[in-house]
């Protein structure tokens, strides 16, 4: 019995924390999960230290494949062989390099972040053969980042297209350009690390201290976007389907939780529906998407009277969706990173408990979004 309330006691006890704003801007976190064996090490690197790409549609997500690499070019292959992982990718609102593994080479993993925010060097051929792999990589991009992008132009002003980029204008790009972009992008000012795993919060908050401070100082410039009432808009785009689109606030509003709860619910009872969601600052893109425009004319069966049969599952549905935040690592990561740029990070138990106790009018008026006051998308190949 009194094993059983003293593992109650340390679940229930709040993980070691460290967190400072350095003066260059840089901010770093560090949460303990002791006993785990394992440690993930996430730099999120703010757009705003190189707004609009710098003119060039498509430069954050270059130098995303170019840093990554490391100075030596070799930062993959140094990671993998003692077991570490590094994960780099780019979104609308910011870059992120996420490195995981066992908590024995922290160290190693932690010491990676002076190679991505060292000065990028690139030679003209490597620069085109990086151009090939986009190109390449472009002809895997799925049928939703085609909508979601379609989303994003319109429902932001000013819009926001593809991070995927423009080709033709990328390859234009000299490697001094590329010198002068990068170093932009990795300064001190958009630079976020959060640490979580089997590490000590003091010294490895020194270490970062350290890292961070010598990235060169700067202020961000970011300007929040302002949402465009577009309901009932079409936008044409390149790919077959359709799909509704909102913008939701941040995370911890319970409208947001029921918008994603119905959209999951939906997926399970209407066949053919799929839900995305992609999170940027405390706003976001959530679209609900059919191969088959007709399918959304099932939706509009549903009536105030099925709310009793729904709203449970649709709790059920978004409270998993917040479950999920708490146990992934990446995702949860760069959400916690991308949060203390510009705010105290969540509190995702909160969260949960926001999402299960939605009441059956919010759930009714996310199912209402979703049966037709959400942007139209419609587009053919």
């Amino acid at each position: 019995m009194i094993a059983t309330l003293l593992s109650y006691m340390v679940l229930g006890q709040n993980p070691e924390v460290d967190s400072k704003d350095l003066p260059n801007g840089a901010k770093y976190r560090v949460e303990r999960e002791a006993g785990t064996g394992q440690v993930m090490v996430t730099l999120y690197v703010d757009e705003a230290n190189l707004p609009e790409d710098g003119g060039t549609p498509g430069t954050r997500h270059l130098l995303e494949h170019l840093i990554a690499k490391g100075s030596d070019r070799m930062l993959d292959v140094k990671l993998e062989s003692i077991g570490l992982t590094m994960t780099a990718y780019t979104e609308r609102d910011g870059t992120a390099f996420v490195i995981m593994g066992p908590s024995e080479h922290a160290v190693m993993a932690i010491e990676s972040l002076r190679e991505l925010l060292a000065p990028l060097e690139v030679g003209e051929e490597e620069l085109k053969n990086e151009l090939k792999i986009i190109d390449q990589e472009g002809i895997f991009r799925d049928r939703f980042a085609r909508f979601m992008d379609s989303a994003w132009l319109a429902l932001f002003d000013p819009g926001v297209g593809t991070i995927h980029g423009n080709l033709n204008a990328m390859a234009q790009l000299a490697p001094a350009d590329l010198r002068g972009y990068s170093s932009a992008l990795m300064s001190g000012g958009g630079l976020t690390v959060f640490v979580k795993g089997d590490v000590d919060p003091g010294v490895t908050g020194l270490r970062l201290t350290e890292i961070l401070g010598e990235a060169s100082t700067s202020e961000t410039n970011y300007i929040p976007r302002n949402f465009l009432e577009s309901i009932g808009r079409k936008e044409s785009v390149k790919a077959k389907g359709a799909a509704r689109a909102v913008v939701l606030a941040g995370l911890d509003r319970p409208m947001t939780l029921a918008r994603i709860g119905v959209g999951l619910a939906l997926q399970k009872l209407e066949p053919g529906f799929e839900l995305v969601y992609e999170p940027s600052f405390d706003r976001g893109v959530l679209l609900l998407f059919s191969q088959d425009a007709s399918s959304f004319e099932s939706l509009s069966k549903y009536s105030y009277d099925d709310i009793r049969r729904i709203a449970p599952y649709a709790r059920l549905q978004a409270t998993r969706y917040a479950n999920g935040l708490l146990t992934e690592g990446p995702g949860y990561g760069v959400l916690r990173a991308k949060q203390m740029r510009q705010a105290p990070s969540f509190d995702l138990r909160q969260i949960r408990s926001t999402a299960a106790g939605l009441t059956d009018e919010e759930v009714w008026g996310a199912l209402q979004d979703w049966q037709g006051g959400a942007m139209h998308i419609e587009g053919t190949e």
